[in-house]
């Protein structure tokens, strides 16, 4: 499994099983949660461009949110590339009458399990397990809840922990600590980070987030940061 890390957020090139997969790409400055005065989040690092990577296979997208399904940076993708999604995120892509090919999880040309979160109101700790020959991943990019996790031997979760009051979601990225304890439960081999970059926010929601970064100069063993740019080969 080669997995390449796109920028310093949770945008990926994933190659397994003879598939080159984009996940996840937001490479526009900026991402904005329903109007700019309410949550503006910009990138702080120069962003890769297209044509600086393999045309992927496929597409998978694992959030309706706009920094994982980012509508300035899908439309600028070829429309002939299959996009992989849960419904509710392919239902809002089709509204853009862009891609030729949407395709529900459940029918992927591989093995992918959703592992939702416990309550039906959350939206955003969703995680999901891609099975394949080298070694399954599971890819939660806020963190994950579930008590019992399935067997992985990589897990791709977040090391920030970002903090809201419960009226605008509470605890988005669950931090280092949750993701060490979900690397147990799951008996995977590696924790790589994901969606840690420290962007700069503006806007209502930014007046009460509280935001805590994992120190990698006290890294975990088998915690790997990875940098955009940077490859892990397992």
């Amino acid at each position: 499994m080669k997995l390449t890390k796109l920028n310093d957020d949770n945008s990926w090139l994933w190659e397994f099983d003879g598939k080159i997969i984009l996940v996840d790409p937001w490479f526009s400055p900026s991402q904005v949660d329903f109007y700019p005065w309410f949550s503006e989040q910009f990138h702080v690092t120069e962003q890769p461009t297209l044509d600086s990577f393999p045309k992927p296979d496929f597409i998978f997208i694992s959030h309706p949110f706009t920094d994982h399904c980012n509508k300035e940076t899908l439309l600028q993708m070829d429309a002939s590339i299959p996009l992989i999604a849960r419904a509710p995120i392919l239902k809002k892509i089709q509204k853009w009458g862009h891609f030729k090919q949407l395709i529900l999880v459940e029918n992927a040309p591989f093995k992918i399990q959703v592992l939702p979160p416990a309550g039906w109101l959350d939206l955003v700790h969703f995680a999901y397990l891609f099975e394949n020959e080298t070694g399954n991943l599971l890819f939660a990019p806020h963190g994950v809840k579930a008590s019992v996790l399935p067997n992985a031997r990589y897990l791709m979760t977040t090391t920030t922990e970002y903090r809201l009051p419960f009226w605008l979601g509470g605890t988005v990225n669950l931090g280092i600590k949750k993701g060490l304890m979900a690397q147990k439960k799951c008996g995977a081999e590696w924790l790589i980070n994901t969606h840690d970059e420290k962007k700069r926010g503006t806007g209502f929601v930014e007046k009460f987030a509280k935001k805590q970064y994992f120190d990698f100069s006290y890294e975990a063993e088998k915690v790997v940061e990875l940098k955009a740019g940077k490859v892990f080969n397992g």
